[in-house]
């Protein structure tokens, strides 16, 4: 993977409080200085050449903790349309980029339209719209236009269709064109986003989302932080004040305008002392997954928690007073109390062994998992769409909602997980690991992660060290 362009910047705030001396700023000054020549010497060391940040992105952020990177990176392409049949892209005799866009009149998509009702509106014929809608799979997948989507057509004097762009998503547009010989032809156009790296990092000090919101991380960003990390951290119930984070992460531009957020790249969560690193890598067989830098896998054959993101109301004991009943007696699970109708998913991969009404459980599923492990997911307020007995289910998958049916004071979830039909506290229960790196790819794993967790702890020391 070649890396090309790279661009260090943080603006970060100065550290010096109003009453610092002058002498104090001159030495915070040099400090930084030193800091970043060790980072370009770092950077000429991974053959890594450094260019300038197009205008717009340049001036997109000015939070305090943000270190960007700039790199140019071929993405992977949207999965791809099966390939048009070669003679259909013969006899094509004028480019869009040679049409006035004056010219194109624009349709966007309304619930209820078809193609069939966009044509007779713009008085094109039913002929053509046969001819189109059957030409090729490409143009078939017209049946399933969706409101929002765009569709831009061009039209001669008499009101005969001679191109049209279908333009499904920023990176993707189906055209259509007429040749010479009055048939049609189809072909997809490939838009690739640039990819920018932005560093960013933060200190919780009440919650997760909090400390995101106050460093300036998008929501779709920290949720999949949480996700990388769910499998060692509860972060419903292990999340400490004071506990930090950084990311590296991908965002997506267009003619330098921000399209949307990517993908983390590399991540570090310090929970109650404890550092947990991952980053991204894609394996020759074209596998990909967040593993953490010796090759194992982020993923455990088990979610910590079914529920995210909510409050522990009542842990595993062997003598808790019940709520309902008034009298003491063992508690076999963990409860998570959150809103009727949250999602509970399943912590692993699977077969659902029950799925109905049973006693003080009220609604509850049981999930097996192998020969070993057992999960249960009690008081639920309706089970997921497909969730029956004999059903499989992936890790992740909802399979109901929180409820409060059975011997509930509140809507909440009773968690239960057994280990060769024994009950095993859920929250400290070892779980087994997934698969690591294949052995055979680990240098190729070296490789392609070096850069990535490079960044992250380059950036991560730089900041720390100028905080003091």
């Amino acid at each position: 993977m070649s890396f090309q362009d790279l661009d260090f910047k943080s603006d970060r705030a100065s550290m010096a409080s109003s009453g610092n001396s002058l002498s104090m700023q001159s030495s915070f000054r040099f400090n930084l200085l030193i800091k970043l020549l060790m980072v370009s010497a770092v950077v000429a060391l991974l053959g890594l050449s450094v260019s300038n940040w197009p205008t717009s992105a340049k001036a997109a952020d000015s939070t305090p903790n943000l270190v960007r990177l700039h790199y140019s990176l071929p993405l992977p392409a949207p999965d791809p349309d099966p390939d048009p049949d070669p003679e259909l892209q013969q006899g094509i005799t004028e480019t869009t980029e040679t049409i006035d866009p004056n010219l194109w009149e624009s349709v966007i998509i309304k619930s209820g339209d078809t193609l069939a009702s966009i044509f007779f509106k713009k008085g094109i014929s039913s002929t053509t719209t046969h001819k189109i809608a059957t030409l090729n799979d490409q143009t078939r997948k017209l049946r399933y236009i969706q409101p929002g989507d765009e569709i831009k057509l061009l039209l001669d004097e008499q009101r005969q269709l001679r191109q049209m762009k279908y333009i499904a998503d920023i990176t993707r547009t189906l055209l259509i064109q007429r040749n010479e010989d009055q048939e049609f032809t189809s072909q997809i156009i490939n838009y690739q986003l640039d990819a920018f790296p932005v560093y960013r990092e933060g200190v919780i000090e009440s919650s997760l989302f909090e400390a995101a919101a106050n460093a300036n991380i998008p929501e779709d960003v920290i949720m999949d932080l949480a996700a990388i990390f769910g499998w060692d951290i509860d972060f419903s119930l292990d999340i400490r004040s004071g506990d930090r984070f950084g990311i590296v992460y991908e965002e997506l531009y267009k003619d330098d305008v921000k399209i949307r957020n990517g993908r983390i790249l590399s991540a570090e969560f310090i929970n109650n002392g404890k550092t947990y690193r991952a980053a991204y890598y894609t394996d020759p067989s074209g596998d990909s997954d967040y593993y953490a830098p010796d090759g194992k896998s982020m993923r455990k054959a088990f979610l910590r928690s079914p529920v995210t993101f909510s409050r522990i109301s009542s842990r595993f004991s062997n003598n808790r007073w019940h709520p309902v009943l008034s009298k003491w007696r063992s508690h076999k699970g963990v409860d998570y109390a959150a809103a009727r109708g949250t999602p509970v998913r399943a912590s692993g991969d699977g077969k659902v062994t029950y799925a109905g009404t049973k006693g003080g459980y009220g609604r509850l599923v049981v999930i097996r998992h192998g020969g070993r492990y057992t999960t249960a997911y009690g008081h639920l307020h309706r089970y997921a769409k497909g969730v029956r007995a004999g059903a499989k289910v992936k890790q992740g998958q909802i399979i109901g909602y929180v409820g409060s049916s059975g011997l509930a004071t509140g809507p909440h979830l009773h968690y239960e997980f057994r280990v060769n039909g024994v009950h095993r506290n859920p929250l400290t229960v070892k779980l087994p690991e997934a698969k690591p790196v294949n052995a055979a790819y680990l240098d190729n794993f070296k490789e392609k992660t070096q850069v990535y967790l490079s960044m992250l702890r380059l950036m991560d020391r730089t900041l720390a060290d100028n905080s003091q």
